[in-house]
């Protein structure tokens, strides 16, 4: 299996733990971040091959970061 860097995007604290925990136990790299600017600032260090990204964000909402991220 390919290890891959995924980038886990969710406000809820229970998801992005548990997402971590599934991900990294099936041999991933996985980074996280709690709103959309902390995701988009935290692209550029882990570069991500995968996104799983929570749609209803508070201020900046998934769609806008979903945006923003393929325009990097």
């Amino acid at each position: 299996m390919t290890k891959l860097r995924v980038l886990v995007i969710a406000d809820c604290p229970d998801t992005r733990t548990g997402l971590r925990h599934l991900l990294r136990w099936w041999g991933h790299e996985v980074g996280e971040a709690a709103d959309g600017p902390t995701a988009l600032a935290s692209v550029a260090s882990l570069c991500p091959d995968v996104v799983l990204l929570d749609i209803g964000l508070p201020d900046m909402d998934g769609c806008e970061v979903a945006r923003q991220l393929r325009a990097i």
